[in-house]
């Protein structure tokens, strides 16, 4: 089976901006919604967890979420794919429906906190990154004299 992803850099940069809401609900559903009179409307922030977060609910059930920003140097993207494969090993084409910058993750009834699987997830492009800085030799041995002399201080 291949993926084929069928935009380029003029597509990406012409993609529409999208109002994104990562919901811990699956909706069996593949069409526009009304996102902003029926949605949107309704979320307020709720200070009384901390600055920056929203409350709303999905069909009765209460959502707490908030707003967050695509790692720095990355860019999100929506595909949508262009025809239902016909087996699981049957090529697919994706092509691109729009990019965001930020988008508002929300939880059911608890508040979004980095133990949160989905931060998580966000969190290690971070140690990603961190990890694959090269390491110079001065700078290892510096961390072995700083290792060394805190040794010799702890009893």
């Amino acid at each position: 089976m291949s993926i084929t992803l069928d935009f380029n850099s003029k597509n990406l940069a012409k993609s529409k901006h999208l109002d994104l809401h990562y919901l811990p609900a699956k909706i069996d559903g593949d069409g526009e919604a009304n996102v902003e009179q029926y949605f949107n409307n309704y979320t307020k922030e709720a200070t009384d967890f901390g600055s920056g977060i929203l409350t709303n609910a999905l069909r009765g059930y209460p959502l707490m979420g908030e707003q967050l920003k695509v790692p720095a140097g990355f860019r999100g993207l929506v595909l949508q794919e262009t025809s239902k494969p016909i087996s699981e090993s049957s090529d697919r084409q994706l092509r691109l429906t729009g990019a965001f910058e930020e988008f508002t993750y929300w939880n059911y009834d608890k508040v979004p906190s980095n133990g949160d699987a989905f931060r998580q997830a966000i969190l290690l492009v971070d140690v990603a990154k961190a990890l694959s800085q090269p390491v110079s030799e001065q700078d290892l041995e510096a961390e072995i004299a700083r290792n060394k002399e805190n040794t010799k201080e702890s009893p």
